[in-house]
């Protein structure tokens, strides 16, 4: 039976010589606010995920019901305010490709945030 080979390098050393992916890197944006669970506004408002992917019945209640929304396009890229009289139309458009339970098609996820100052924001993720 033949020896098993031995390397000289150990694996601390292997994975330190490994350079990052260029864009990985979470602090410079490399993650959506889906998955951060921050998302920093227009105006400069922190919202804090509390909790997602949402149920379509809570989506549609917080699509008329939510302070604010925005639309996550490219996977969060491209963080696009909806204004009020816009949101139902943008209703029209996602409800169909919401994540629904095991369907396996879905385009967009639903998500809750809040600010610090108590306000609801629907943060919809759109995928490609």
């Amino acid at each position: 039976m033949p020896k098993k080979r031995t390397s000289d390098k150990k694996f601390a050393d292997v994975v330190a010589a490994i350079e990052a992916a260029e864009g990985s890197d979470p602090v410079e944006g490399g993650r959506s606010p889906a998955s951060s669970g921050e998302l920093v506004d227009e105006q400069g408002c922190l919202w804090t995920k509390s909790r997602g992917p949402l149920d379509v019945r809570l989506v549609k209640r917080l699509v008329r019901g939510a302070d604010e929304m925005i639309v996550g396009e490219g996977a969060g890229e491209v963080l696009r305010p909806v204004p009020g009289e816009e949101r139902e139309a943008a209703w029209v458009l996602i409800k169909d490709g919401l994540d629904t339970a095991g369907s396996g098609t879905w385009t967009y996820q639903a998500y809750e945030f809040h600010s610090e100052d108590g306000r609801t924001l629907l943060y919809v993720e759109e995928f490609c």
